[in-house]
C-alpha cells in the first residue's frame, strides 16, 4: 500500500472532513495521514495538499483514482455546507507538483 500524507488546515478542515478525505483515499488503497500545516491556509480559494511519500512516481491507475476522489472530497465539503478546495494538488518530497487538479465549483 502507497502512503500519501495530507495536509492539515485547520482554516478549511475539521476532524470529520479529514476524516472523509483519509477514508476517500483508503478506497483507493492509499495509506493517507494527516501532517502539519506547511502554509498559511487563508484567502478565499484554498488547496487541498497531500504528499506522496514512494520514492517512485504516482501509479497511473492512482492519478486515475484521484480524479474520482478529489470530485467526491468536493462533493462532501458542498454538502456539509463549506467552501470546497479549488485545487488539489499532490507534491513529491521535493516538492515538485506530481499532481494537480483543478476542481470545479459545484
Amino acid at each position: 500500500m502507497d502512503e500519501i500524507l495530507v495536509e492539515e488546515d485547520f482554516a478549511h478542515i475539521d476532524g470529520r472532513d479529514m476524516n472523509v478525505i483519509l477514508d476517500l483515499l483508503d478506497e483507493l488503497n492509499l495509506e493517507a495521514e494527516p501532517t502539519a500545516p506547511r502554509s498559511s491556509g487563508r484567502g478565499r480559494h484554498w488547496e487541498l495538499t497531500m504528499y506522496w511519500q514512494p520514492a517512485r512516481s504516482i501509479p497511473e491507475s492512482t492519478e486515475v483514482g484521484l480524479s474520482d476522489t478529489a470530485a467526491k472530497i468536493r462533493d462532501h465539503f458542498v454538502t456539509a455546507g463549506k467552501l470546497p478546495p479549488s485545487r488539489v494538488a499532490v507534491y513529491g518530497r521535493d516538492g515538485l507538483v506530481l499532481w494537480t487538479l483543478q476542481l470545479d465549483a459545484a
